[in-house]
């Protein structure tokens, strides 16, 4: 006596080790290959979210580590607006290596104050100066102490130079106005 069993498309008896239906021609078989497929993206899910949550505990030190960097005095390098302009007339792209990213204490002329408060702006000493360095107030406090400069002025600021650019020159982020 033969094993039937019946065909999950159109329910008519078929050999039980058959893989296609004689009736319908539906291949019968390869449920095996999808279960493989659903395992190996189940696998990538948890895999990904392992490595998620191992990736974020790594970044928690290092946060870490960087406040405890910040916790020791920055150290900032005296330089005069006249010095960076003339090393970015000379080497645009060695001035960004010498004063990108690094901490400033700079004096030069106030040309502009921003009417907002969000910025001034140094020149060097000169009749025909167009670019300087464009200075970014962070606080109410800066914007007291600009309020009582004047044009013409010279200024001492500290903070990290964030931009170098042949056209529109430095980009400062005031720390403190001395």
């Amino acid at each position: 006596m033969e094993k039937t069993k019946k065909c999950k498309y159109c329910k008519t008896e078929i050999p039980a080790d058959a893989k296609v239906c004689p009736q319908c021609r539906k291949k019968l078989k390869g449920g095996k290959l999808k279960w493989i497929v659903i395992a190996i993206i189940v696998i990538a899910i948890l895999g990904a979210a392992l490595g998620g949550e191992s990736s974020s505990s790594t970044s928690t030190p290092s946060k870490t580590s960087t406040a405890s960097e910040e916790s020791t005095p920055i150290e900032y390098t005296a330089v005069s607006v006249n010095d960076m302009m003339s090393d970015l007339d000379s080497n645009a792209m060695g001035a960004s290596d010498k004063y990108k990213g690094q901490y400033l204490e700079i004096t030069g002329k106030l040309t502009n104050i921003d009417a907002s408060g969000k910025y001034i702006d140094l020149m060097a000493d000169g009749d025909f100066e167009i670019i300087g360095v464009q200075c970014y107030i962070k606080n109410d406090d800066q914007k007291a102490k600009v309020a009582s400069l004047t044009k013409g002025d010279t200024v001492t600021l500290k903070g990290k130079c964030t931009d170098v650019g042949e056209v529109l020159g430095y980009s400062l982020d005031i720390d403190e106005i001395e």
